[in-house]
């Protein structure tokens, strides 16, 4: 007995199982009911005239006939061929590599008196019958197969797209941060800033920006080597990102040794605070610089800017006016902070203003 377990979409009838009972219309009727008794698996029974295939009676259609008044008497004494009116001299007939998908609906267009019956399989000019109802179960476990295969597989895609968008995620993210230091990087910082000034200026709240340059940090790369150097960078960008606590404020490396800090909703006060304690926590490194002409550790300047953002101004101007700070920082002999208040006045040019200390 042949697994259906294991049809799949693509199987043909010689897949199934097929049985190649036959007999003689020459032969005595009585016949067809000794090959009915002793199997009890046969529904259909071939009929030929020598070679010739000449029709199929099945068991339903033979028992039908033996519930006929007197049929049982004659039905024993006749030869099959007086019978032959009475058989299905056409039945359907499919070749064995038929698939069984397609023998499905094709034996379902039959009328409904014959779909019960028998289908008759060819091959190699070998008649076999096989019975509708395996056909139809072999259909219907190939069904179920395919659907849990293709639910198995909208699995495996739905988490290959997950896997995938993952993976896109963490790319997307790496692309954000600076290779070296491991923060945002230039121009994950440019899109942040843009989002949070629309963000300000529709609220009207501040936006406050801290510029932090590590000083004399090219006599440190001479002494120490390029290696030690961004090690330095590596510690500095990593020290300033703790001293921020709140998800919407950012860190970010602005280029070479130069880091700019983003604080939303933050005032000018704010902003000095906590550029004060990063330039302290720099100090507490204690990072040797015996060439630096400020400490024989690291330090660093830093350049604060605040405004409320109107329609007239930009977030570079913002930017300028931390970097002017900045500069003021190292002209007074650096390590300090220096605050700048930008100030857009309506119809006229945008300007920093030093904030008092």
């Amino acid at each position: 007995m042949k697994d259906l377990r294991e049809l799949q979409y693509n199987s043909t009838l010689s897949s199934l199982p097929l049985h190649a009972a036959s007999l003689q219309l020459d032969d005595h009727c009585w016949r067809i009911s000794q090959l009915f008794e002793e199997s009890q698996d046969l529904t259909g029974i071939l009929l030929f005239d020598q070679r010739v295939f000449k029709a199929m009676i099945s068991r339903r259609h033979f028992l039908e006939i033996m519930n006929l008044p007197y049929s049982k008497d004659l039905f024993n004494k006749r030869k099959i061929i007086k019978i032959a009116q009475q058989l299905n001299p056409k039945p359907m007939i499919f070749k064995a590599e038929t698939y069984i998908g397609k023998a499905v609906e094709q034996s379902l267009s039959r009328s409904a008196d014959q779909l019960s019956e028998p289908l008759v399989v060819t091959h190699n000019n070998i008649y076999f019958t096989l019975d509708v109802h395996v056909l139809l179960r072999a259909h219907a476990m190939i069904f179920s197969a395919t659907v849990k295969k293709l639910n198995a597989e909208i699995l495996h895609s739905n988490l290959l797209r997950e896997k995938l968008e993952h993976a896109n995620r963490e790319a997307e993210e790496i692309a954000r941060l600076d290779s070296l230091t491991g923060i945002a990087n230039r121009r994950h910082m440019d899109e942040y800033l843009s989002r949070e000034w629309e963000n300000a200026l529709s609220n009207q709240t501040p936006l406050s920006i801290i510029l932090i340059d590590i000083d004399h940090f090219k006599s440190f790369n001479d002494r120490y080597g390029h290696q030690s150097g961004d090690a330095a960078l590596t510690r500095v960008a990593q020290c300033l990102s703790h001293q921020i606590h709140r998800p919407a404020d950012m860190v970010a490396r602005y280029g070479g040794e130069e880091f700019l800090i983003i604080l939303p909703n933050t005032t000018a006060e704010g902003a000095l605070t906590l550029a004060e304690k990063m330039r302290q926590a720099i100090l507490n490194l204690k990072i040797p610089h015996v060439d630096s002409q400020v400490e024989h550790i690291l330090t660093v300047s830093c350049g604060v800017s605040s405004t409320i953002p109107q329609s007239n101004c930009s977030p570079d101007r913002v930017i300028h006016c931390s970097d002017k700070a900045l500069y003021e920082a190292k002209l007074q002999g650096r390590n300090t902070v220096i605050v700048m208040q930008h100030q857009p006045l309506p119809g006229q040019a945008e300007e920093c203003s030093p904030e008092p200390r």
